[in-house]
């Protein structure tokens, strides 16, 4: 019998945490998502708890210690020598298909490891080559990793290679942290019971996840907000070309989950935030200074304008 999971929307607060998710949960080409937070924040808590709110009510877990073949799949040996054919062992990654393949610590998972999933999850597939034998597999899941920052930073490569951010709130009220404890010990004493207590928040919650689900091909983006989505990477003086298109598949997922076929300038602020926080490459003093440069030449241009009009002649 499986263990009840702590239901999603009994987490306390984590509002910008728990919309980034529900981003991603529509609409896989948004990126993923990387969540920072101390510990205790109950990031991983956060993250089993969407299981419930994916297209197969689950999702997979990558281990610290996984190898290769445990990510990627092997061919397996046994059957090419009994029957003469090239079968395909598939690894967790294929086990991951259409729900989110989950890394808990993952600044410290093996570097190259992140990479190739990451990389292999934004493609839609990967290339698999052993002992002189290849295959190609195509994939479709959403990475999602939880870390904390004081056990170890992820390279800027890395981190750009995550769709979105969201950081745990550090929750100090006290009416705050006496709730939680509450919820915990309610649950950990009569975890079915418990449950049922949310069932009908859960239930909506994944009705408005599917639903955003089977909108989102319909939703369109209109040339003035491609444009809005790009001033809006430019000024963040993100790197590359990914901040905008991770962007106006975030803000589409926000519109299919408002229940339009549209794009509005305020999703595109909203996915912003969860898009550009880790994307900002440079330092503020940089960006001050781009931001300076930037406004010199309308300064320049309204100068002539001033002393023209000082130097008009009085009747």
């Amino acid at each position: 019998m499986e263990y009840p999971r702590y239901p999603f929307t009994a987490v306390v607060g984590q509002e910008q945490a728990k919309r980034a998710l529900l981003l991603a949960l529509v609409n896989p080409r948004a990126g993923g998502l990387l969540i920072s937070g101390k510990r205790g924040t109950a990031k991983s808590v956060l993250v089993r708890a969407a299981a419930p709110l994916t297209p197969t009510g689950s999702l997979v877990e990558l281990p610290l210690g996984a190898t290769d073949d445990m990510v990627f799949g092997s061919f397996d040996v046994d059957a090419a020598l009994r029957d003469g054919e090239r079968r395909l062992r598939h690894g967790l990654l294929h086990r991951a298909a259409h729900t989110l393949i989950y890394m808990d610590e993952v600044n410290l998972l093996r570097e190259e490891v992140l990479k190739s999933v990451l990389e292999s999850a934004s493609a839609g597939m990967f290339s698999l080559e052993r002992d002189g034998v290849s295959a190609v597999e195509e994939i479709s899941c959403i990475p999602v990793g939880t870390m904390d920052p004081a056990e170890g930073v992820l390279s800027p490569v890395l981190l750009d290679s995550f769709g979105m951010f969201a950081a745990m709130e550090e929750l100090e009220e006290t009416e705050q942290r006496a709730e939680i404890a509450r919820r915990v010990i309610a649950f950990e004493r009569a975890p079915e019971a418990f449950c049922r207590m949310y069932a009908q928040q859960e239930a909506e919650l994944q009705q408005k996840a599917a639903r955003a689900r089977e909108m989102l091909p319909a939703v369109e983006v209109s040339h003035a907000i491609l444009h809005l989505a790009a001033q809006y990477a430019a000024r963040a003086l993100c790197v590359g070309n990914r901040a905008e298109i991770y962007l106006v598949e975030a803000a589409r997922a926000l519109a299919a989950l408002a229940g339009r076929i549209y794009v509005m300038p305020q999703d595109i602020e909203e996915a912003a935030l969860f898009v550009l926080a880790h994307r900002m490459s440079r330092k503020k003093e940089q960006r001050e200074e781009s931001s300076r440069r930037q406004r010199e030449p309308q300064e320049q241009q309204a100068e002539p304008q001033e002393e023209s009009e000082d130097e008009a002649p009085m009747e």
